[in-house]
């Protein structure tokens, strides 16, 4: 048995606000999100797992003040971003550089071509709904949208990059490399910058180039990989994932506990950082320096939502979650866990897998999530709500 960080020190010991909405909108959210998927080939079984794992929480979380229609976008973001990411690192396409690769662009073309006239999957048809409901927000500024957009580009980005990550023959080389794609991998930038729409925040653009409040994003972002990597890894392990930081640290000959251990002092060391940038951190007014700290308060609350959430969905440790909360022993018997939602039928075809995974694909089944699609848009056209 090992005994895994203490995750819940220093400013993250306070108990998090969570949004009054959680319960209505992540419903809602939750079954627009299985007409959507399904569309696209999401069993039954995986239906039940996506509730299961319980993404509107971690919404709830890190938006505890927003209102329904902006919580909604960051639930529907939520479900989406966690089923995409399922197919890379671990997933189906975590070493298939090519297939990888064309998987990713087909949705950073979605960003980059919102009003594109051709045929989307399920899967990039969610994206682009999301973005057009920021970017159709009166009340979001546009140093919002466009920092939500750079966000999510640079994420795909990462996500691509880290599909060709090996280790390196030094930690300290290893470590770098790793944390260089594993900030803007962890999707953390995107959901600051989420933390702006949500809130619905007036903040100058310059505030932003402050080397003082990128410090923070930045040390919030590592924050969040380090809790992930420790809570993940025992689900990872057996599986030579190398985009887990725990996993690097045994690569390079240090015991689980050991690494569990190094991963602690990381922790420390980043909440000592923390109370440095915010020393640092200069005035803008007394109207700027209110939102600046609302939107601060709002990072923090990310990495809340990460810590908090994982202990509560099932997606980590399952029925065990409260035990390991409150022992932080990992047991040795098989912990219970919800598995990662498998690769959607039209996403297998889109990218032409192999036929060890393409061979499970049904050519109807294709066919008939794709005349969906074009009913689906030929109903939005007229005004009908078809998802």
């Amino acid at each position: 048995m090992v005994k895994i960080p203490d995750m819940f020190e220093s400013f993250m010991s306070r108990e998090p606000a969570v949004n009054p909405h959680y319960g209505k909108v992540g419903q809602e959210g939750l079954l627009w999100a299985f007409a959507n998927f399904k569309r696209g080939g999401l069993s039954e079984q995986e239906a039940k797992d996506l509730r299961r794992m319980d993404f509107a929480y971690f919404g709830a979380i890190a938006a505890p003040d927003t209102d329904p229609v902006r919580f909604r976008v960051v639930v529907d973001w939520l479900n989406w971003v966690f089923c995409f990411d399922d197919q890379l690192d671990d997933g189906p396409l975590g070493h298939q550089e090519r297939e990888g690769r064309l998987y990713v662009n087909k949705f950073m073309s979605v960003l980059e071509n919102p009003n594109t006239k051709e045929s989307l999957e399920p899967m990039q048809w969610i994206l682009r709904d999301i973005w057009n409901r920021i970017q159709e927000d009166p009340y979001c500024t546009k140093g919002a949208k466009s920092r939500w957009l750079k966000q999510m580009k640079v994420y795909l980005q990462a996500c691509s990059d880290s599909i060709v990550f090996r280790p390196s023959p030094t930690l300290e080389e290893t470590l770098s490399r790793y944390l260089d794609y594993r900030r803007p991998s962890i999707a953390a930038y995107v959901l600051n910058a989420f933390v702006e729409y949500a809130s619905g925040l007036q903040i100058p653009d310059e505030v932003f180039e402050n080397t003082s409040i990128q410090a923070l994003e930045r040390i919030a972002c590592e924050l969040v990989a380090i809790v992930n990597d420790c809570i993940s890894y025992h689900r990872e392990k057996d599986q030579n994932c190398p985009h887990n930081m725990v996993h690097l640290f045994r690569h390079h000959g240090m015991s689980e506990q050991e690494a569990y251990d190094k991963c602690q002092v990381m922790l420390r060391e980043k909440y000592r950082e923390w109370y440095l940038a915010m020393a640092s951190l200069p005035t803008w007014g007394e109207e700027v320096d209110k939102q600046v700290h609302r939107y601060i308060q709002g990072v923090q609350d990310v990495d809340f939502a990460n810590a908090y959430w994982s202990f509560r969905s099932g997606r980590y440790y399952g029925k065990h979650a409260g035990q390991v909360r409150a022992t932080r022993v990992l047991p040795g018997a098989h912990l219970d866990w919800v598995p990662g939602i498998t690769l959607l039928a039209e996403e297998k075809a889109g990218v032409q897998l192999d036929l060890e995974i393409a061979g499970k694909v049904k050519g109807h089944a294709i066919k008939r999530a794709r005349r969906r699609e074009r009913m689906a848009s030929r109903g939005r056209r007229h005004g009908r709500l078809t998802c």
